[in-house]
């Protein structure tokens, strides 16, 4: 009794490490993809919707460039503390850069954006 006992935890253990066959799927190699694609779109359609992405990333810096580009941190406030004014220790102008004012009125803004 005890040695049917033993056997049962034996086999038992030994079959918990036996690897488990690897299944393979039935979908076909054609269609499997590798890759994320979204839901309602094939492979090629979201690779043409990329491209077309990147392409107006790429317009978006390419305009900034044009514009001038930007300012790293440090040099601006280098230029800052150089236009700073003081008055014993009373800051008289900043030396501060704004954004450009696109439209010198509320109403201007409203009548460009269709609003009353």
């Amino acid at each position: 009794m005890m040695r049917a006992v033993v056997f049962a935890l034996v086999v038992g253990l030994i079959q918990a490490f036996v690897p488990v066959p690897v299944t393979t799927t039935s979908t076909p190699a054609l269609t499997r993809v590798n890759a994320y694609v979204p839901d309602g779109l094939t492979a090629a359609q979201w690779a043409v919707k990329q491209k077309e992405e990147a392409a107006k990333k790429a317009a978006a810096k390419a305009k900034i460039k044009a514009k001038g580009g930007s300012v790293p941190l440090n040099a601006w406030l280098k230029e800052l503390e150089k236009k700073q004014q003081l008055k014993g220790e009373k800051i008289v102008g900043s030396g501060h850069t704004y954004a450009k004012q696109k439209f010198s009125t509320k109403e201007q803004y409203d009548a460009t954006k269709g609003k009353k």
